[in-house]
Parts: structure tokens; sequence; C-alpha cells
């Protein structure tokens, strides 16, 4: 028998009488995913299912937590931001080892892997002002070079795993950012913020009352710094090829 029809995002339950006459679950299913229709805005490409917080956790996070009418906003800790300032104080002096190297007409195959430093700006900028911001709408997410919104409604599921915050959407696509370094957290006994959010948020899609009721303007959404660490690293191996 089939109680309701099936929905985006339900669970699908087969039941049957046992002997005594209770219903028995004879199997459970996950979250449908309905044929995907039209696309909706455009997060980081990926397919990959985002795995389910454990439901006990979640219960127990929601228990921790109050309602709240102003939004909610979660972003780097102390920890973070320091080690990302090393980063990008290291990748200032690999910039202007490899224009030594031009320099003095020594630079060869071994400079090669330097190439791979192209992507330091984006990584360095989401780890020193990533945010995620609940509101009565949904989540808005700041990453390396923009920000992205998902709705309450779209939202399947937020998980974490080696340092990297995913949130899933209906249609499939996800929203991924590596936001910690997890073996030197573990030993220094920290709580990554990233954690916080992955829980507290997943709390609120399974209790839409803990959700806040205010929109945020969207000065508080976050500012990317993708863009300006990459004009300024630009502007950074230019004084040198110039002076």
């Amino acid at each position: 028998m089939l109680y309701g029809s099936p929905c985006d995002g339900g669970e699908l339950v087969i039941v049957t009488a046992g002997e005594d006459g209770n219903r028995v679950v004879l199997l459970t299913s996950g979250p449908v995913r309905l044929p995907k229709g039209e696309e909706g805005p455009e997060l980081e490409e990926s397919e990959d299912v985002v795995e389910q917080r454990d439901p006990a956790l979640v219960e127990r996070t929601a228990l921790s937590m109050r309602p709240v009418g102003r939004p909610v906003r979660w972003g780097p800790g102390v920890f973070g931001r320091c080690m990302a300032i090393l980063v990008a104080v290291f990748f200032a002096a690999v910039i202007k080892f490899g224009l030594d190297e031009v320099g003095a007409d020594t630079l060869g195959w071994h400079a090669l892997p330097l190439l791979a430093l192209a992507f330091v700006p984006g990584g360095v900028a989401t780890f020193l002002n990533w945010r995620v911001t609940a509101d009565s709408s949904g989540l808005w997410l700041a990453g390396a070079f923009r920000v992205r919104h998902v709705t309450w409604e779209e939202l399947r599921a937020v998980g974490y795993t080696g340092g990297v915050l995913a949130i899933g959407r209906a249609d499939g696509r996800r929203w991924t950012a590596s936001l910690g370094w997890p073996w030197m957290e573990r030993r220094l006994r920290l709580r990554p913020p990233y954690v916080r959010a992955a829980e507290e948020i997943s709390a609120m899609r399974a209790h839409p009352e803990l959700r806040p009721t205010e929109k945020s303007p969207a000065r508080d959404h976050g500012r990317p710094l993708g863009p300006l660490l990459t004009v300024l690293y630009v502007l950074w191996a230019a004084a040198f090829l110039i002076f």
C-alpha cells in the first residue's frame, strides 16, 4: 500500500502485517531523487552524493540549539586563518624564487611543479574568508570567487570528510570547499568551525523550527577574496620583473 505520493527528498518504506497484526517494516530506502528537470543555479560541478549525517548526532545537536530570529553565520577560525597566512607568505616567496630563476636563466624542468601553485590563491582565499550564512531563505555559500545560494527546499544533505565541507542539493550537485587540516586539528584538539557548521545546518534541515526567521543583507553573505589575492600576486610578480 502506498501512503502518499513519492516526493523529492522523501523516504520509501515497505510495510507488511506481522502474525500479531501489527505493522512490520520490511525495507526502507533513503531520500528519493526524482528525475532531473531543468537545472538550477550552477554549483561546483560534482555528481557525488553527500553522505547523510548520523541521525542520532543530528538529534543531539538539535536539542542543544534554540530557535533564532537573526541569520546564523559560520566562518574560519583563528587557526585556519593563521595557516592560510603562512601559506600565502610561502607562495609569495615561491613567486620570487621562480622569477629569480628566470632572471638568472637557470629555470629548468625542476621548476615545473611550481605550475601547480597557480591554484594556491583560490585555496588561500577560501581558508581566509569562507562563510556559510543561514537565513529564512536558505544558505549563502561564500567561496574563493563567488557567493552561491541554496534554498532550504533544495538542501538535501550536509557533511564533511577530511576537512572538506560538502553541501548537497536536490538535483544531485553539491558545493564543496576544503576548509581545514584535520591531521593538525586533531593533534591540537581543536573543534573546527566547519564541523559545527555541518552539524548545526543538518539540525536546521531536520527541524525547520530552528531555522532563522529573518533574511540576511547582502553584506553578510561574505566577500570572496580570490580576485583580490590574484591581483596582489600579479602585482607582486610584476614588481620584481620591473624593478
